[in-house]
């Protein structure tokens, strides 16, 4: 393996230092300049690297594009907020049979962007921070057979799509922001059985609500906005 292919391979996973989309604590990624959309795909496809981390690189349909043909790629992250990533691109993640982390901040993930992830069936950890879809897109996600971690924001989605999560067959670990939550979603939340983490960032929620998600799950991992609830078992200090 020559040197240029070893500093691109390198490059890469010191960037590229993954942020577990629900947990405690601070992340920092440091000072490290971060490679190219391009060299970081010529690394996944030289077999030096099964990541491809965008932090400041504005990432357009067109661009992954040639992900197509990246069968090793195992996380996928575009955290550049003036990304726009949306159903036509994602059609080209289809067919990775290795991709397991999907995290995208950028706009245009709706409805139709959720029936192409759907199609990711290798997917263990989404997250969608900046999410357009609806009840009914979301419903599209139900056969994802290894999804444990998923996190979105999506105004559109009410206490309707928190019955789809509770379908969702592998979800362990679970964060809603301005998502559309009252009582009725919670209680529907506190049903499943497999939950262990739960974060709610927003929504509109009664004392009473979180006492009835307590007395049934006394063993849940709560955050709400961005705190521990005083009632978590797991609460511990973030500093």
């Amino acid at each position: 393996m020559g040197t240029g292919r070893l500093t691109t391979k390198y490059l890469v996973l010191a960037f590229a230092t993954l942020v577990v989309s629900i947990g405690c604590g601070p992340s920092n990624l440091g000072t490290v300049v971060e490679p190219s959309f391009e060299r970081q795909l010529e690394a996944v496809q030289a077999g030096s690297s099964d990541t491809i981390h965008i932090a400041s690189w504005r990432i357009l349909d067109a661009d992954i594009s040639g992900l197509a043909e990246t069968s090793a790629l195992r996380t996928l992250i575009i955290d550049d907020p003036e990304s726009r990533i949306t159903a036509a691109g994602l059609k080209h993640l289809a067919g990775l049979p290795n991709l397991e982390h999907l995290r995208i901040r950028g706009s245009g993930v709706d409805d139709a962007a959720l029936t192409e992830i759907a199609k990711i069936k290798s997917l263990r950890i989404l997250n969608l921070p900046r999410g357009e879809f609806s009840d009914a897109g979301l419903a599209q996600l139900k056969p994802l057979p290894q999804l444990a971690q998923f996190r979105f924001n999506s105004p559109a989605v009410t206490d309707a799509g928190m019955l789809t999560l509770a379908a969702f067959p592998a979800l362990t670990r679970l964060h809603l922001i301005d998502v559309a939550i009252t009582d009725q979603g919670l209680k529907t939340l506190a049903g499943i059985e497999r939950l262990e983490s739960l974060y709610i960032d927003g929504g509109t929620l009664s004392d009473g609500a979180l006492d009835e998600l307590f007395r049934k799950r006394p063993d849940l991992h709560v955050h709400l906005n961005q705190q521990h609830h005083d009632r978590d078992p797991h609460k511990h200090d973030h500093n």
